[in-house]
């Protein structure tokens, strides 16, 4: 995944929902709620990395998020 992106989109491909140009700083922060019934620690992992551009795509891929680079 590029790590210079500024801005994204988000879609979940579990439950439907959709994020659109987010502040990739405000990534994690965006989707946190999307997991809030969800009371695992590698869950909790996986939206902390979403904030490390060299962990963001291996941790999208976990909580089954596409991001989505906008121009």
């Amino acid at each position: 995944m590029n790590t210079d992106i500024r801005t994204v989109s988000v879609h979940d491909t579990l439950f439907g929902r959709v994020a659109n140009n987010l502040e990739v700083a405000q990534l994690s922060h965006a989707v946190a709620p999307w997991f809030a019934d969800f009371h695992d620690s590698r869950i909790a992992k996986a939206i902390a990395d979403l904030d490390e551009p060299e962990l963001r795509g291996e941790a999208a891929e976990y909580l089954g998020l596409e991001v989505i680079p906008v121009a």
